[in-house]
């Protein structure tokens, strides 16, 4: 199937796969990017970095997923290895985008803190997203059921989402646990607030009163992504009704870390 050069550039290297129900992974290592099939047509949660943008498209094409049948894309928070193809997505069929009030000041370039920068990378063009998504808001895709919660730490406006599936199960996202954003170096170079570092907290407590059935990560590294194709592979189930809260816990775990860390070094 894949016999010139071109086709193997483009492979990902972790397989697509079929999560649960209808949910597909067609992300990579570096950064998760997840489809959801709805009767509405595609939700796309993230859309990677730039450069994995013919991976992605062969990622779907593998699964039988069509671009032009995506109809919503969802960011996580702002941050350039998530919107990074957002633009061609959206083209493909006209799909609607979707970030939270604050992360749109990230995209459309009115702050300085897509983390390009940080990472090396040319800026992306600005663009505004069609919905600005406000805490608590729910979108309905045909018999999938996203609710939004707005999680800030990493950004401002990090999203977490809490998906209900067809068959009512919930899978759930928190959109942004890295610590490299709630860095005190990091904050004080661009004359941010400390306090995002308890309201990231505050988030994680909040979160942990939901009901999780399957935890997705934004980078596959933080809900093992590839043990759970390796899982479903086998025909075991990805689900762990406890793994939501060993998640959180760690990331609070984490954040105490590098705030005792940060403590001990003034």
């Amino acid at each position: 199937m894949h016999k010139d050069a071109n086709a193997q550039a483009v492979l990902s290297d972790i397989p697509p796969f079929r999560l649960f129900e209808n949910i597909y992974f067609v992300g990579s290592t570096k950064v998760s990017v997840h489809v959801i099939d709805t009767e509405e047509g595609l939700v796309m949660i993230d859309t990677g970095y730039p450069v994995m943008q013919q991976q992605i498209l062969h990622s779907l094409a593998a699964l039988g997923l069509d671009p032009k049948r995506i109809c919503a894309i969802l960011h996580s928070h702002g941050h350039y290895d998530h919107i990074g193809n957002t633009q061609f997505f959206a083209a493909q069929g006209g799909a609607r985008t979707y970030i939270s009030r604050a992360d749109n000041e990230i995209v459309n370039g009115t702050l300085d803190l897509s983390w390009a920068r940080e990472l090396g990378e040319e800026p992306l063009p600005f663009f505004n997203c069609d919905t600005l998504v406000e805490d608590g808001d729910v979108f309905t895709f045909g018999s999938t059921r996203v609710r939004c919660l707005l999680t800030p730490g990493h950004t401002d406006g990090v999203l977490s989402f809490l998906i209900t599936l067809p068959s009512g199960r919930i899978a759930a996202m928190h959109g942004g646990i890295g610590r490299n954003s709630m860095a005190a170096k990091f904050l004080q170079s661009y004359g941010l607030s400390l306090d995002c570092r308890e309201r990231f907290r505050e988030g994680l407590h909040r979160l942990a009163s939901e009901h999780v059935d399957l935890v997705l990560g934004n980078h596959p590294q933080q809900n093992d992504t590839e043990g759970k194709r390796l899982a479903v592979l086998q025909g075991r189930s990805p689900l762990d009704a406890a793994e939501w809260q060993r998640f959180l816990a760690n990331a609070e775990k984490k954040l105490d870390e590098m705030l005792k860390k940060e403590a001990s070094e003034n």
